[in-house]
């Protein structure tokens, strides 16, 4: 069962739409209480640690809201990979406090190696003085939704084909 709220449910179809997108998912993460130390930690390694690094760690009140995609390594999946990338370029210079960053494991363990395997996209939408009540949030998230698909629309960007 989807645990998530419909807006953010919308923006997970919106991307998941996109050709060589996958596993779309998301979370939420109170940065208030991060401190640089804590960078170092496994437990935060989904976190922006240079944009963290350059506060000293989270600001009073922030939350983060990331946004977590795979690609299957195609050439369409690089075109959506490049779409995204500019659409949230574009949402960042237009003054959202958003960014697109990529995510990976160690290439080896002791249990083998994991290059190739482990490479994810992250979207960080950043709240600063976050209300005490989701709602705004998710209207933040509907009008980011709402544009992309706008965009997606209007430059004729590939999706996934609809099975019947």
């Amino acid at each position: 069962m989807n645990q998530y709220p419909e807006e953010i449910t919308r923006f997970h179809h919106t991307l998941d739409s996109l050709q060589g997108i996958n596993d779309v998912c998301s979370g939420i993460d109170n940065l208030e209480e991060i401190k640089k130390a804590d960078l170092s930690n496994p437990a935060f390694a989904h976190l922006p640690a240079g944009t963290l690094l350059r506060t000293d760690g989270g600001l009073p009140g922030e939350v983060m809201l990331q946004f977590e995609f795979t690609i299957d390594k195609s050439s369409e999946s690089l075109n959506s990979l490049e779409f995204i990338s500019w659409f949230i370029r574009d949402q960042a210079r237009s003054g959202t406090l958003i960014q697109l960053r990529t995510f990976a494991l160690p290439p080896q363990t002791p249990d083998g190696i994991q290059l190739g395997q482990t490479l994810k996209f992250h979207i960080d939408l950043f709240i600063e003085n976050a209300p005490a009540s989701l709602q705004p949030i998710l209207e933040r998230v509907n009008n980011i939704n709402n544009s992309m698909a706008t965009f997606i629309r209007l430059y004729n960007i590939p999706t996934k084909s609809i099975k019947q």
